[in-house]
């Protein structure tokens, strides 16, 4: 692991529509706010505007919710994000939404409700790691084609810095040809 990435913050969004449960995510993962960068919302609509605007590492949906449920939540969160890993976290042993979400949303994780707070935090811990896995895979095989010839060194770099970094290579323009920055 490169220094740099030992030392930037993941981001990872929690899902939940159960208020309760949510504040209890976000109090068992107060000590990991020097690590990563969390964001706590109380719905898959909510969670999807949010994954529009900014890149996560990592999103953790229950999987019943009311308005939309969590395999299909994570299925068009990995629409919008394909490079963030995805875990499901839920009380059911609902067997078909649970294929679907390994299926079609491709997930990760699934740990049960009720959770332990090491089980959790070691579950986001290795599937950052096997994040980190997959980046230094695609370094090696971008090498190997640019050696090869077939991607250019810069094209190699751009996905480089996608992997590390989701969303980093996109640059949104303004209408007078200025570039937009997100905060």
């Amino acid at each position: 692991m490169s220094v740099t990435q030992s030392v930037e913050l993941k981001h990872i969004l929690f899902v939940d529509d159960d208020w309760y449960l949510l504040e209890g995510l976000r109090d068992a993962m107060r000590p990991q706010r020097r690590r990563w960068t969390m964001s706590f919302v109380s719905s898959g609509e909510e969670a999807l505007s949010l994954l529009a605007e900014q890149e996560h590492d990592i999103v953790i949906s229950d999987l019943r919710m009311p308005e939309m449920d969590g395999a299909a939540f994570l299925t068009r969160a990995r629409e919008l994000q394909p490079n963030s890993a995805r875990i499901i976290i839920s009380a059911y042993a609902d067997i078909e939404g649970i294929m679907r979400a390994i299926n079609d949303a491709g997930i990760f994780r699934f740990v049960t409700k009720p959770w332990s707070d090491h089980e959790l935090k070691t579950a986001i811990v290795q599937v950052l790691a096997y994040r980190a896995l997959l980046v230094e895979n695609q370094e090696f095989a971008n090498e190997v084609r640019r050696q090869r010839g077939i991607i250019t060194e810069q094209q190699a770099e751009l996905d480089r810095l996608e992997l590390e970094t989701p969303g980093i290579t996109r640059v949104r323009w303004t209408e007078d040809g200025g570039v937009l920055l997100e905060e």
